[in-house]
């Protein structure tokens, strides 16, 4: 795979043609338990990974499918495509994301399989769901317990555009200027973040 400046390449986590290697980062890093590559040979694969507080950032490229399990982890997510479309499926729902389009919510707590084309290129958010529920109880003023679902009706796609600039705006501001940011600095752009999430998304 050519050499390409990404987003997020202050934050390098792979830049491999070796789909062993690709594997252990994907384990140790991202949290998967299964990764699978149709043809090892062509593959190759970028990602970058920033954790700030409760969010992550991640960014991601591949030459060759490939397939990628997770079990129950303690984050949602949300993908957004920049090039490419991909599948993911869960026990309880599954969905596509195509080309320059974001993903439904991903909740945590429920393993999750994506099925990526060679070619395919994304950004992912991360968020802790205890964060989420913090954030969201003092945005109510209220405790709301472990009591957070989040609705299956499409997000209004003015917001989602919103979201969208906002998370890839993060990545770059972060990825030119983040060794620079104090942790109160760094944790309110994460808490901005958060905030812009809930008001997004219908949830309960």
């Amino acid at each position: 795979m050519p050499s390409r400046s990404t987003i997020l390449s202050n934050y390098p986590v792979v830049r491999s043609c070796d789909p062993a290697f690709a594997r252990d980062r994907l384990f140790k890093v991202y949290g998967a338990n299964s990764f699978d590559v149709r043809k090892p040979h062509g593959f190759a694969m970028n990602a970058d990974h920033v954790q700030i507080g409760g969010v992550g950032l991640s960014y991601v490229e591949y030459t060759g499918e490939v397939s990628v399990g997770f079990g129950e982890v303690s984050f949602v997510r949300q993908c957004f495509s920049i090039e490419g479309a991909a599948r993911h499926t869960s026990s309880r729902q599954s969905g596509e994301i195509v080309p320059g389009s974001w993903s439904q919510i991903l909740p945590a707590y429920q393993p999750l399989t994506f099925e990526f084309p060679s070619g395919y290129r994304q950004v992912a958010m991360r968020i802790e769901f205890d964060v989420l529920l913090r954030s969201l109880s003092a945005l109510l003023d209220q405790d709301i317990g472990r009591n957070l679902i989040f609705a299956d009706t499409p997000a209004h796609p003015s917001a989602m555009e919103a979201l969208r600039r906002r998370v890839f705006h993060l990545a770059i501001d972060y990825n030119d200027r983040g060794a620079s940011f104090s942790s109160l600095a760094a944790g309110e752009v994460a808490r901005m973040l958060v905030m812009k999430f809930l008001l997004c998304h219908r949830h309960n």
